[in-house]
């Protein structure tokens, strides 16, 4: 086990910065190389360290070392992006190979930057950019935002990780507070870096193909690839009328309970054993939840929609979910979709915008395709609320 060098040491290391731009600017880009606009990311949790987003669907998430969260639930970020965005992350999932997975909202989470899908594009020759690279950088960002680069060249590559030396290891070291950094070709990152040797300074970086691989089921579940990628959030306002769905609510449930105007009261399904069984398990509904509502007799403008869930039941939130519209008042056919995404675990609240997709709709159909729990016993739902506005005919 690596030792590595204490916290406090990253002081040093800030110092240094101003004097790392002529260093910086001699490391060039190789042939073929791609530009991925990935947010690099300061960390604050259970120790101080680094990460970068990624965007799924309409959310983004934090990729850290699991040693930088520790036992903590939250952490606080700073991205370095032209704004200097602070966000908030909440952890989701621990992987092998020190990797954590964190929910991000506030104003870092609006500037994600890539997908996983993206990321995964540039990072298919890596091993073919590193035989080719003399130098690499890495990329670390302060508590302000501001980033620096440090060059280091590489001492040797295998199947999972690179060994790298600093470039000047008496003026830019590399240090523990550096755990999360992104390493890069030129302006290609090739891997994370994870730990630092106290004793010769030498760097453990975490290979990009082998994170993303590790990471991989997360992002591509065999739904995103089928659903629209939307954002948006707004306030929202009126009830609705719930007039279909497609599995009976628990027991003690009742279906009113969605549209009552109560947070306190729930709508819940639970699967039952039977010819209607819905297995909840592996993440998946496999027989998604549909529940249609009613926007009652005339042609509205859907403008937004709002899901809730204040049960307090971590395991009962829902994941991937597709919501359809539809023109006609009552036909089982015409579902047209218009929005997709994630309702982040623990969030009470989920806010969809649909203003600028112009929703003409008489009913709309919530899709319920996955969950978070791999072993759920139930998806609760507290109340969903529209805004909306009359169309002329």
């Amino acid at each position: 086990m690596a030792k590595l060098r204490p916290t406090a040491a990253i002081k040093p290391l800030l110092a240094a910065s101003v004097g790392l731009s002529i260093a910086t600017a001699a490391i060039a880009q190789p042939a073929g190389a791609q530009n991925t606009p990935i947010t690099p990311v300061f960390v604050e949790a259970g120790e101080i360290g680094q990460g970068f987003l990624l965007k799924r669907l309409d959310s983004c998430y934090l990729i850290t070392p699991e040693h930088v969260v520790k036992d903590n639930f939250f952490a606080n970020l700073t991205a370095a992006n032209a704004a200097r965005s602070k966000g908030e992350a909440v952890a989701i999932q621990n992987f092998g190979y020190d990797l954590s997975i964190m929910g991000v909202s506030g104003p870092a989470a609006d500037d994600c930057g890539a997908s996983f899908n993206e990321l995964t594009s540039t990072s298919a020759d890596v091993l073919k950019q590193l035989q080719s690279a003399s130098q690499l950088s890495v990329s670390t960002v302060s508590a302000d935002g501001a980033r620096t680069l440090t060059p280091v060249s590489i001492s040797s590559v295998d199947l999972l990780r690179l060994y790298v030396q600093p470039i000047d290891a008496i003026n830019t070291p590399l240090y523990q507070g550096m755990s999360g950094s992104t390493v890069y070709v030129g302006q290609t990152p090739v891997g994370m870096l994870q730990s630092v040797d106290a004793d010769s300074g030498q760097g453990l970086v975490l290979r990009i193909d082998r994170l993303l691989e590790t990471i991989g089921p997360f992002f591509n579940d065999g739904l995103v690839a089928d659903l629209a990628n939307n954002t948006g959030l707004n306030a929202l306002q009126q009830s609705v009328t719930l007039s279909a769905w497609s599995h009976a609510p628990s027991a003690g449930s009742n279906s009113n309970l969605l549209t009552d105007g109560d947070t306190a009261t729930h709508w819940s399904y639970q699967p039952q054993q039977g010819p209607n069984y819905n297995k909840l398990g592996n993440y998946q509904a496999h027989n998604p939840v549909r529940l249609t509502f009613s926007l009652g007799d005339n042609l509205q403008q859907l403008n937004s929609i709002t899901l809730a869930n204040h049960s307090k039941q971590r395991s009962s939130f829902i994941r991937d979910f597709e919501i359809l519209a539809n023109r006609s008042e009552r036909s089982a056919q015409g579902w047209v979709p218009v929005y997709s995404g994630t309702w982040m675990l623990g969030q009470e609240q989920k806010e969809i915008d649909l203003s600028k997709a112009n929703v003409a709709a008489r009913q709309f159909m919530l899709v319920v395709h996955s969950h978070w729990q791999a072993d759920a016993e139930q998806i609760v739902i507290s109340e969903v609320k529209t805004s909306q506005s009359l169309l002329a005919e």
